[in-house]
């Protein structure tokens, strides 16, 4: 068969054009395709994930995280010469999630737990908080308050230091 006879299927022709096409008379989205095929389902996502770092959040309140949160994460981000588009914000609230399907999409070097526990999302549990846990060639580093780290009481500041530390030897600061 010459490459002018080439027949790819409705579903072939949607994978490799996700944005832009409709496969047959009954359109329907892509991901339902996806989804049909056994294929995992697209995670949304804050930021365009070009650094590869995830943030895994859980906030049922709607958004990927409350305002006075986003504009503490983008301080640090930006203390750390990075921005929203370097990394991907998943908020897992309404989500099944599963690791093996946010590694083929985000194709993370570098995952932050923020605010959410390890075993919520297929981990072991024992992973300390605030420290950089290397688990199948992935930094994991948990960090369970970060409610209290956007206050100046005491222990929000402890919190930032401890934050600070483990950025700093993460990206060589």
């Amino acid at each position: 068969m010459g490459i002018n006879h080439l027949q790819l299927t409705p579903e072939l022709i949607a994978a490799l054009y996700p944005e832009s096409l409709v496969a047959g008379i009954d359109p329907q989205p892509v991901e339902k395709a996806a989804k049909a095929n056994g294929s995992a389902p697209a995670y949304p996502f804050l930021g365009k994930n070009n650094r590869s770092i995830s943030f895994l959040t859980h906030y049922p309140d709607g958004g990927f995280l409350p305002e006075e949160q986003l504009v503490f994460l983008q301080k640090i981000l930006t203390a750390c010469k990075y921005s929203l588009d370097d990394i991907a914000l998943i908020n897992t609230s309404k989500l099944s999630l599963e690791l093996a399907e946010l590694r083929i999409q985000f194709h993370p070097l570098i995952i932050f737990l923020w605010g959410i526990q390890p075993a919520s999302v297929g981990l072991t549990p024992d992973l300390p908080d605030l420290r950089i846990s290397l688990l199948d060639g992935i930094s994991v580093i948990p960090v369970l308050s970060p409610g209290l780290m956007s206050s100046d009481k005491p222990e929000g500041i402890e919190l930032k230091k401890r934050l600070w530390a483990c950025l700093k030897k993460l990206f060589t600061l």
